[in-house]
């Protein structure tokens, strides 16, 4: 099974640049094995060792959580095992707690959708409970920050053919049993040379 996040709106793009740690997955998707699906179209794919090394490389990740006036903060470390199932991304992941004592092995389970409010793909970790000693059972999901995928942005090319621009416009995304597959519409856009490089 799988499922489909798609985007259906007109294309627009946007310089690429170093962007925060929520958004990682843009450059993750860049990584991608890119093969012909159509004249104005490409597909990218994303295999399960490279989603898993993505993830390894955004870890340890700390998250300061709270109630009744306590505070603990939790680091996730150490994901493993990941699959994708029933159009879903899952794994297993080590937490460790500080002050409260807190050892676990968490299970997320992540959900791709299109969210029209940020005109991005989102990746979001569906309910995630977690017991913490006095502070009672905690929904980590709330305090997790989703992945962003832009869903437009351009590059220009500086050698081989300088003044080359490709926008981006990924229209879908799915989440198959063996990989992560995304959808792009290109545009391709040579900027005239200006007039000092014209005379050299």
């Amino acid at each position: 099974s799988e499922l489909v996040a798609r985007n259906r709106e007109e294309i627009h793009t946007v310089r690429m640049r170093q962007l925060p740690t929520t958004a990682l997955c843009a450059s993750f998707v860049l990584c991608a094995v890119i093969s012909s699906a159509a004249a104005e179209s490409v597909i990218m794919t994303i295999d399960r060792p490279t989603t898993l090394n993505f993830f390894r490389a955004a870890t340890p990740y700390k998250i300061d959580v709270g109630a009744a006036g306590l505070s603990e903060t939790l680091t996730l470390f150490n994901p493993r095992e990941l699959v994708f199932a029933e159009g879903r991304i899952r794994l297993k992941i080590d937490c460790r707690g500080e002050p409260i004592p807190v050892e676990a092995v968490l299970e997320p389970t992540m959900i791709v959708t299109f969210d029209r409010k940020l005109n991005a793909f989102v990746a979001r970790v569906e309910s995630l409970p977690i017991r913490l000693g006095p502070l009672g059972t905690i929904q980590l999901d709330q305090y997790l920050d989703p992945f962003i995928l832009p869903v437009s942005f351009s590059q220009t090319l500086e050698s081989g053919v300088p003044g080359l621009t490709i926008d981006y416009l990924i229209r879908e995304v799915k989440v198959l049993d063996d990989r992560l597959e995304a959808r792009a519409d290109l545009v391709f856009r040579k900027t005239p040379p200006t007039k000092s490089s014209a005379r050299k």
